[in-house]
């Protein structure tokens, strides 16, 4: 490579460091144009440094050690952490954390559970949404932290930046598998929005695309107790991989791996039982019926089905719409799980659809739920996923100093996008 374009290149390296350490130390999240600007140009480097000659010693050291970069403050642009925080430090003093509303412990005296704490926690007057898995990782950091936040924190980072050099590796595995290029893995490696959400805002789809992948790449390699395994630590982490299980059972009967899906479907629930007991099947009951029939963010279809309910009812039905939704959406998956074996997709091209119905059905789509699709698309040929991961980020332009709302041309402008680039591939790979 010339002199100059190596000058170039390496500059592309310069300002995608820049811009991670400004958005992961300095830039609030109501500070809109300066935040924009920074993860524009993290992008738009990431996706130059991938299209010119790859060295993949020089990724590989970029990924690994720009992540160390978010271990130096606390989360900036997700202030999920407190929660997580406050849940450990309940299981730390032998509480269990679907007992009571996090107000209540304000006055019982407990170490470490202070108003300072209390007034960082986003949904203070919820139950939390937390399976056992996660609430051991929280736990953990809880006991190590001692008090100290950034210690916390730090423990769910190594978790979470572990479990992306994991991915990383088993996406490379799986690439050589299918018969791509491994380098391939790099779009997922360095993608800005994964290390942001992952070692930077501490949201655990990173621990999810890790155990995902496992499921995968053990079901591949024959490999049905492993593949079990990871499916089934993944629904532990977070209950939304259910929705593959249909396709796993179904493909299963077909090639004989069935079993994968049953094994992932048990070891799912007994991940459940260390906390099982009325409090959490209450208080995990309660947060499901919220997420459905209250809570909406950056959603698509429903926002069309919510203005169409308006004219109607001269309200937001959320209440209606939210489950009407959720009975398509299963439906949907399952169509999607039985078309894919009768077309003969390969598993991560299923897995991409069924996600990507699901999203596009959801009344809540927040940045870190669209992560799982990048794997997938990676693995498949599909790139309308790295394209939703820049364009999704415009929703941190909601934030104020005030509070959170979003206004609608950004929604229409990050689907509508996101929607032509998906259409347009559909359309190119049916002709091929």
């Amino acid at each position: 490579m010339p002199i100059q374009n190596k000058t170039g290149y390496y500059t592309f390296f310069l300002v995608f460091f820049l811009a991670l350490l400004s958005i992961s130390n300095w830039i609030e999240r109501h500070e809109t144009m300066p935040l924009l600007f920074a993860y524009s140009s993290a992008f738009i480097s990431y996706v130059f440094i991938l299209l010119r000659p790859k060295n993949s010693n020089l990724l590989l050291a970029s990924g690994v050690i720009i992540r160390f970069l978010f271990f130096l403050s606390l989360p900036i642009l997700s202030d999920d952490l407190y929660r997580f925080i406050w849940d450990g430090t309940l299981l730390k003093n032998g509480i269990h954390p679907f007992a009571e509303l996090p107000g209540y412990y304000l006055s019982q005296g407990i170490p470490e559970v202070s108003k300072e704490l209390f007034n960082r926690l986003n949904s203070p007057n919820y139950f939390t949404i937390y399976p056992p898995l996660n609430q051991f990782i929280f736990w953990l950091s809880a006991v190590i932290g001692n008090g100290d936040w950034l210690v916390s924190a730090n423990i769910i980072r190594l978790i979470l930046y572990g479990a992306d050099i994991g991915s990383f590796i088993l996406l490379k595995q799986l690439l050589k598998h299918y018969g791509k290029s491994e380098n391939l893995a790099f779009w997922y490696f360095l993608n800005p929005l994964v290390i942001l959400e992952f070692v930077g805002n501490l949201h655990f789809e990173g621990l999810v695309i890790f155990f995902l992948l496992l499921g995968v790449y053990a079901y591949e390699k024959n490999k049905k107790t492993l593949s079990g395994i990871g499916l089934g630590l993944a629904i532990g982490t977070k209950l939304l991989p259910l929705i593959f299980l249909p396709f796993f059972f179904l493909k299963g009967i077909k090639e004989k791996k069935w079993s994968a899906a049953i094994l992932g479907g048990l070891i799912g629930i007994l991940t459940l039982l260390p906390m099982l007991n009325q409090s959490f099947i209450d208080g995990m009951q309660e947060s499901l019926d919220l997420y459905f029939r209250s809570f909406e963010f950056n959603a698509s279809l429903y926002f069309i089905a919510r203005e169409i309910g308006h004219w109607i009812y001269g309200y937001n039905n959320i209440a209606l719409i939210g489950p009407l939704l959720s009975i398509f959406s299963i439906l949907s998956i399952l169509s999607i799980s039985v078309f894919g074996l009768i077309k003969k997709w390969s598993v991560p091209k299923t897995l991409l659809f069924i996600l990507t119905t699901y999203l596009l059905l959801a009344t809540t789509v927040h940045p870190w739920y669209i992560l799982p699709l990048v794997v997938f698309g990676v693995l498949s040929g599909y790139w309308y996923p790295i394209i939703w991961s820049a364009m999704i980020f415009l929703t941190y332009v909601g934030y104020t100093k005030e509070g959170f709302e979003l206004p609608m041309f950004i929604v229409v402008i990050e689907y509508s996008i996101t929607g032509l680039v998906l259409l347009t591939e559909i359309r190119i790979k049916n002709r091929l």
